[in-house]
C-alpha cells in the first residue's frame, strides 16, 4: 500500500501571475473591441494597435498568445514543486503533463468545431501549441537555469536553420509570406492542407521555448526571499534580473529583424526573442507592483479573470457572437446616438463585462475550471 503523503500547507498564489494572466484574458474578452476604429483620424492606433500585422512586424495584439503562453512556463516550477512536495514521483508528474496536454488539446479542438458544419483537426489555436509546448518544456522543469538556457536556444536556432535551409522555400526565401516554406509544407503533409492566414502548426516548437522562458522567469521568482533563507534571491534583485532579461530579448529580436524578420504568423526566432522580452517586461510590472511594493487591491478585477483562465477563454471564444446577436434587440436603440463607430465599442464592452460578472460569480462561490 502506497504510504500516505504529508500534509504540506499550499504555498501561496503568486498573485501577480493572476493579475497578468488576468489583463491578456480580458484582452481577449475584448476581441475585436476597435475594429470600427480602423480609419478614425484620432483612434486609428487602437485598432492597429488590437489587429495581427499583416506580416512582419509586432503590435499589443501580437503578443497575447505569447504572454498566454509565456505564463504556462512561469506557473510550472510552482505547480511541480508543489507535487513534488507533496509526494509525486517523477512518473507521476509527467502523467499528469500527460493529461493535462490532452485536456487542453480536447479543448481547443473541440472550441475550433464551435459552431462548425464539419471536422477539421487542427492545432494552430493557443491551447494546441500550449499542450504541445507544455509537454515538451515539462522535461526542462526543475533542471539548471543553464540548461533550460541551453534547450530554449538549441530550439530556436535549430528551427532557424531548418526553416532557412530546406526545399520548400519559395524564390522570395524562407521569411516570404506566403505558403512555399517548412511549415506550410509540414501542414500539407500531416493534414492535406493549409491554414487561413499562413499560420503553421509547427509554431509549437518555438513556441516551446517560449513556455521555458516562462519556466525559468517562475523559478527565479520562485527563489525569491529575505536573505537570511539559504539560496534564497531578494526580490528586488529578482526584478533586476527579469529587467535585464526582458530588456534583452527586445533588444536582440529587434536588432536581427532586418534579416530575420518578427513574423507571429510563423513564430520566427526573432519573433519568439523579441516577443519574451516584451513578456518578461510585462510580467516585471505585475511582480514589481503587488509583490514588491505589496500594491494588490488595484489588481482584484484582473485576479477574478486571471484565476479562471480557462473559463474566461472559453467564454471569449464561444460566446462572444452569440451575444452580439442577441444583444441587439435590447441595445439596437443605442446605433443612432453612438453612431456606426463607438456602438460596436460599446456592445463588445458589455460583452465583456458581462463575461466578468460570470467570472466574478465563479470566484465567490470558488468554482474554478482547470484542464
Amino acid at each position: 500500500m502506497k504510504p500516505a503523503s504529508p500534509e504540506v500547507a499550499p504555498a501561496p498564489r503568486l498573485q501577480s501571475l493572476d493579475a497578468y494572466r488576468g489583463l491578456i484574458m480580458f484582452t481577449l474578452l475584448c476581441g475585436g473591441i476597435f475594429h470600427s476604429l480602423k480609419g478614425h483620424p484620432t483612434w486609428n492606433w487602437l485598432f492597429l494597435q488590437n489587429e495581427h500585422v499583416a506580416w512582419a512586424g509586432c503590435v499589443y495584439w501580437d503578443l497575447i498568445q505569447p504572454a498566454f503562453t509565456f505564463m504556462v512556463g512561469v506557473s510550472m516550477p510552482f505547480a511541480f514543486a508543489r507535487r513534488a512536495e507533496m509526494g509525486d514521483s517523477w512518473p507521476q508528474q509527467f502523467r499528469h503533463a500527460l493529461i493535462r496536454a490532452f485536456n487542453l488539446m480536447l479543448i481547443g479542438i473541440l472550441l475550433d468545431h464551435f459552431g462548425s458544419d464539419k471536422i477539421q483537426v487542427g492545432f494552430i489555436r493557443v491551447l494546441q501549441q500550449i499542450a504541445i509546448a507544455y509537454l515538451l518544456a515539462f522535461f526542462v522543469v526543475g533542471r539548471s537555469f543553464r540548461i533550460q538556457a541551453a534547450v530554449a536556444a538549441g530550439l530556436l536556432v535549430g528551427y532557424q536553420l531548418l526553416w532557412m535551409f530546406n526545399p520548400w522555400n519559395g524564390p522570395d526565401g524562407p521569411w516570404a509570406m506566403g505558403n512555399q516554406n517548412l511549415g506550410s509544407s509540414f501542414d500539407r503533409w500531416l493534414l492535406g492542407r493549409n491554414y487561413s492566414g499562413f499560420y503553421v502548426g509547427l509554431n509549437a516548437i518555438p513556441s516551446t521555448a517560449t513556455v521555458i522562458f516562462g519556466v525559468m522567469a517562475g523559478a527565479l521568482i520562485r527563489r525569491a526571499g529575505p536573505p537570511e533563507h539559504p539560496g534564497a534571491i531578494p526580490a528586488r534583485r529578482v526584478s533586476l534580473l527579469l529587467l535585464l532579461a526582458g530588456v534583452g530579448g527586445i533588444a536582440v529580436g529587434w536588432a536581427v529583424s532586418p534579416w530575420f524578420p518578427l513574423i507571429k504568423r510563423i513564430w520566427t526566432p526573432s519573433f519568439t526573442v523579441y516577443a519574451g522580452g516584451w513578456t518578461t517586461l510585462m510580467l516585471l510590472l505585475f511582480y514589481w507592483l503587488i509583490e514588491v511594493r505589496g500594491w494588490s487591491r488595484w489588481a482584484f478585477p484582473l485576479v477574478v479573470v486571471g484565476t479562471n483562465s480557462i473559463a474566461a477563454y472559453v467564454l471569449g471564444n464561444s460566446f462572444g457572437g452569440w451575444f452580439r446577436s442577441a444583444s441587439g434587440a435590447w441595445i439596437g436603440w443605442l446605433k443612432e446616438p453612438l453612431g456606426e463607430v463607438w456602438f460596436p465599442v460599446f456592445q463588445r464592452g458589455l460583452f465583456a463585462a458581462a463575461a466578468w460578472g460570470v467570472l466574478y460569480w465563479l470566484w465567490r462561490r470558488k468554482i474554478f475550471f482547470k484542464a
